[in-house]
């Protein structure tokens, strides 16, 4: 049963209307609710097998994760945890030899919780959680608290009539200047990235929204509500 604090959070995010402080409010309970020092979110296509990084946040600070992209194919334990629809506590030990070293450097990772995000049956995201004490399990009431809680705040936000999408705050960016009208050499200095990284998003969007042009995205993305 989810406190009394938690349901009004989930409140707040279903106010809350624009979609990159969305998923930023939804990674962030993970931590001031739960016992977990980080949390990061990622976008999952069912279709590529693609893992996308969103954001991130500790109790100190909230950070980008657009640079992080993999196929979680390749990585086991997420892959489990994704084609079961069912959380799973890595120790140490198990992390180290199951996740890619250069993140287990790059982010200090000592034990790691993976929960899968599951809208209608599909799963449409991932959240890593870090343990505040490295050696300290996660508890099974643990994991299955945050996964409830993930699934109430995601369904929250979502039109149940529509299709379920989890874009970057990038991609729905780019999106938001082609509704605009705005093309790649107008968007690149707006977003201080090159042409090549804009048309990268673009591209990214048009995968995940499951159309084939840019204009197809943008009707979507408008049907949906994430852009205006």
């Amino acid at each position: 049963m989810l406190t009394e604090t938690v349901m009004n959070h989930v409140k707040k995010i279903t106010h809350q209307k624009e979609g990159a402080n969305k998923s930023q409010m939804i990674i962030r309970g993970c931590v001031d609710f739960f016992p977990f020092h980080r949390a990061s979110l990622f976008s999952y296509s069912s279709l590529t097998g693609i893992g996308e990084g969103i954001c991130a946040c500790t109790r100190e600070n909230t950070f980008s994760l657009e640079h992080v992209k993999e196929n979680i194919h390749d990585i086991y334990p997420i892959h489990q945890a994704v084609i079961h629809n069912q959380p799973i506590y890595l120790t140490f030990q198990h992390a180290k030899s199951a996740i890619p070293a250069k993140y287990i450097k790059r982010f200090n990772i000592a034990s790691l919780a993976i929960i899968p995000i599951i809208v209608k049956e599909t799963v449409i995201g991932i959240v890593l959680v870090d343990p505040k004490k490295h050696n300290e399990p996660v508890t099974k009431n643990d994991l299955m608290m945050l996964s409830h809680y993930l699934k109430l705040a995601v369904s929250s936000t979502c039109n149940p009539d529509s299709p379920q999408y989890l874009l970057s705050k990038r991609e729905v960016e780019v999106l938001q200047h082609l509704a605009n009208g705005l093309g790649l050499k107008q968007m690149a200095p707006k977003m201080k990235v090159s042409e090549y990284t804009v048309r990268d998003h673009i591209s990214s969007a048009i995968r995940k929204l499951g159309v084939t042009h840019r204009t197809e995205a943008v009707a979507v993305a408008l049907r949906n509500k994430m852009i205006i």
